[in-house]
């Protein structure tokens, strides 16, 4: 007989406490390996950086993080909340902002009644400015 691999642990380690703690403290940001690392460091918690990004992955693996790609390939993470709507985030400042308005949801129907294609709108990210940040331009 074989080994049912289907199923991953979930290890609740030390290390994976500390990561999903800093994600939480920082739930309005979408956050790289790097500033949860410091972050937790600054809390005189000790995490390689590797173990940081291997928690990470683990955790957007399994659905209690997100994961989103910024112009330049650099992954930032958040902790996944209830709400399944897409998320605006700010380039300059990493804030991420819920967009659960009608229009999101009429774009959604669109594309899949005209296109054939169903959106994963907790997985939808536009990247953008905002209004904090546009001011500080200005």
């Amino acid at each position: 007989m074989g080994v049912d691999t289907t199923q991953q642990r979930t290890y609740r380690t030390k290390q994976r406490k500390a990561v999903s703690s800093y994600l939480s403290q920082n739930a309005e940001r979408y956050l790289s390996v790097d500033d949860v690392w410091v972050g937790i460091a600054s809390e005189r918690e000790s995490v390689g950086r590797s173990t940081v990004y291997r928690n990470l992955e683990a955790m957007e693996a399994e659905g209690s993080a997100l994961k989103a790609t910024a112009p330049g390939g650099e992954a930032r993470y958040r902790m996944a909340g209830p709400d399944a709507s897409a998320q605006l985030v700010c380039l300059g400042c990493g804030c991420a902002l819920s967009l659960d308005c009608h229009m999101a949801s009429d774009f959604s129907a669109h594309v899949l009644a005209d296109h054939g294609f169903k959106i994963d709108s907790s997985r939808t990210v536009l990247y953008g400015t905002c209004s904090k940040c546009m001011g500080a331009t200005t």
